[in-house]
């Protein structure tokens, strides 16, 4: 997917990386249940929220906060960490906002 540097990713394709995140964490279990722990879900609730955009915006949130799991993600998919980066902010226009003391 390696998008250009300045390129913004499409609605779509921020949801096919989380999508992709959601398979990378369900295949290491210790990950997965870091997650969960941290999000306070139940693996039964995940595919009624897979779609939601804060669920996701979580997700990818969980992978940037550790750098070995945000390059070997990146890399097993062929992204680059700039492109999860720009799909949390495609996802969560707002939570990237700085929005600044009024």
């Amino acid at each position: 997917m390696r998008q250009g540097q300045h390129s913004p990713l499409s609605h779509q394709a921020a949801e096919d990386i989380a999508i992709k995140a959601l398979t990378y964490l369900s295949q290491d279990p210790d990950l997965l249940g870091q997650f969960l722990a941290l999000s306070g879900m139940a693996p039964s609730d995940l595919r009624s929220v897979i779609s939601e955009p804060s669920f996701q915006t979580a997700m990818l949130d969980f992978l940037m906060s550790n750098d070995d799991s945000l390059l070997a993600f990146a890399s097993n998919n062929g992204f680059t960490p700039e492109d999860i980066a720009k799909a949390k902010v495609t996802l969560d226009p707002m939570g990237s906002a700085n929005t600044g003391a009024l």
